[in-house]
């Protein structure tokens, strides 16, 4: 059953999509399963084949560059097209392709002329619902092309040792235990979400939660950043930490050392992220590589937003999750040394 899954959205919601995936794959075969995906994103996972049998970037803009894809993808008469995002500009590049069906993931509020003018019968339209869970609502999917979802298919990218990563060799020999703070835009309205309360960690509430997590959990720190630079990234380094290279900086206490990594690639933080005994993250992407791997996850996310956006139907299937609420880091990283796994 050849089958081609659109899904032209971010990273971490293309993580999402890929247990189901898997599910395809295992089901039809690797040779049968193509995937059309953002180009922000194609680079990190073309680097993947063992997920796929062919991968394209959408374009993010040029409709010369989106007609000469159609032209391409036409050249194949697939049984299936599973168009996952709901986004209108996948919605309406679908139309074009060749196919026995289409199975469309879309959310309301979305053009819903589209269905009534251009999709026939035969072809399947699932409403999303944010009552119900991923795991329910992509089985629900899966079960129209008679597959089943198993525990194993979460499993969803292969493992990597952190002797592959960009931690410095006498640095990864000795990193056989730590925990992992993404320490990204997210953790500051002012950069992120304004609306969201303001985590806002100090440089002394920072050093004083590290100190806290030493003596406690006896495990190393890795502390990874996100694409914006940020002020307080720099006063940790001029304050705290020691400059290893331009990219790597350390602060030692007693036998415990926290390393700080700037300019990580998706790669390299899918490869740390996976070695870690904790990961301690404002809900990113990271979040559904610590669920594949088992990781004890620490995700601290916005109250008000989760009572309106649901955060649980996206990590409903995660065995070691840990919901934080986000507050003022001095009283925060105390709820987190609490959640810390040996």
């Amino acid at each position: 059953m050849k089958t081609l899954i659109i899904r032209t959205d971010k990273l971490g919601d293309f993580y999402q999509t890929l247990p189901y995936l898997n599910s395809i794959k295992r089901s039809y075969g690797k040779e049968n399963l193509d995937l059309l995906i953002s180009e922000n994103i194609f680079d990190h996972f073309a680097e993947k084949s063992y997920l796929y049998n062919n991968i394209y970037a959408f374009p993010k803009k040029g409709i010369i560059k989106k007609i000469v894809l159609i032209i391409k993808l036409r050249k194949n008469i697939y049984d299936n097209v599973l168009v996952l995002d709901g986004k209108d500009r996948s919605l309406i590049f679908s139309l074009f392709l060749r196919s026995i069906r289409k199975i469309i993931l879309y959310e309301k509020k979305k053009i819903n002329f589209l269905f009534n003018i251009f999709f026939s019968n035969k072809n399947i339209i699932i409403q999303k619902d944010k009552k119900i869970t991923d795991v329910d609502l992509y089985n629900k999917m899966l079960s129209k092309m008679n597959i089943n979802n198993k525990p194993i298919d979460f499993n969803f990218i292969n493992y990597t040792s952190l002797k592959n990563s960009i931690l410095p060799n006498k640095l990864s020999e000795k990193f056989k235990k730590y925990t992992l703070i993404h320490l990204d835009e997210r953790w500051f309205s002012k950069f992120y979400i304004k609306e969201f309360s303001d985590i806002n960690p100090s440089v002394e509430s920072f050093l004083s939660f590290m100190i806290n997590f030493f003596n406690n959990h006896k495990q190393n720190i890795v502390i990874t950043t996100g694409l914006i630079k940020l002020p307080f990234i720099n006063l940790l380094c001029d304050k705290i930490f020691t400059p290893i290279n331009s990219n790597f900086f350390e602060y030692n206490y007693n036998s415990y050392k926290a390393i700080l990594i700037l300019k990580s690639t998706f790669n390299e933080l899918e490869i740390i992220t996976m070695n870690s005994r904790n990961l301690i993250t404002c809900h990113t992407a990271l979040t559904f590589i610590a669920a594949a791997f088992n990781i004890n996850l620490i995700d601290i996310i916005d109250e008000n937003k989760d009572n309106e956006y649901n955060y649980q139907r996206h990590t409903s299937h995660i065995k070691k999750y840990n919901k934080l609420y986000r507050k003022e880091f001095s009283e925060l990283f105390k709820e987190i040394l609490l959640k810390i796994e040996q």
